[in-house]
């Protein structure tokens, strides 16, 4: 990959020009649509650039190909993703079952929100084998199931927790419980869960959660 295109394959490194950010963004947004309307293998650049009004020259100033704005696309989203189901401002260094809960919530209903692009994204990793999306793919997941594992070793470090002589494995598994639940739950659905059934979820997850971590009957 050269110099030129691995910058235009960033996510961070936004257009210097308030009109390259504004055509940059609603690229994505149209992005957005397309791949949950049509899934990964039959959207075409050709269908994004007519979705945002540009055209292909404008496209290939922004990203190289259609992986390149997908895994744009899922880096903010995942990266919202993990801001929704993170500590927020008032809760406790050690969570009580209800702020996991919250927690849990929130991450459903950001899921929800945007479904359709999740599960194409899962699909496309699994069909694209050892490409680049893939791997790029893992690494966003990665960071979700990194920082459960930080926080298991801190808790377990301070004694706030029973030992963990495992903290990545274990990370893994609470991580993959709310993964699946997520993409079967909600990404496969016929339509879009609706709030009560997104707060279901998200309790259930949260219980589970906290009993593994913290024990008890709650």
């Amino acid at each position: 990959m050269t110099q030129q295109a691995a910058v235009k394959d960033s996510g961070s490194d936004l257009p210097p020009t308030p009109k390259g950010r504004a055509t940059r963004e609603r690229l994505l947004e149209a992005a957005e649509t397309v791949f949950g309307a049509l899934g990964y293998e039959t959207t075409r650049v050709a269908d994004i650039v007519a979705e945002a009004g540009v055209s292909h020259g404008i496209f290939y100033r922004h990203f190289v190909d259609k992986d390149a704005i997908l895994n744009a696309v899922l880096t903010r989203l995942n990266d919202a993703l993990r801001h929704s189901s993170g500590r927020v401002a008032g809760d406790d260094r050690v969570p009580t079952l209800e702020q996991l809960e919250v927690r849990n919530i929130q991450f459903f209903r950001e899921y929800a929100e945007h479904r359709l692009l999740l599960r194409v994204s899962r699909e496309a990793a699994a069909r694209s084998g050892g490409g680049s999306f893939r791997a790029e793919w893992l690494a966003n997941r990665a960071r979700f199931v990194g920082r459960t594992q930080r926080w298991i070793e801190d808790l377990s470090a301070n004694g706030e927790i029973a030992p963990v002589t495992d903290p990545a494995t274990l990370a893994e598994g609470l991580s993959a419980l709310t993964e699946q639940m997520a993409y079967v739950s909600v990404g496969l659905a016929e339509e879009t869960p609706d709030d009560a059934a997104l707060v279901r979820l998200g309790k259930a997850c949260g219980l589970i959660w906290y009993r593994s971590l913290f024990g008890g009957a709650s």
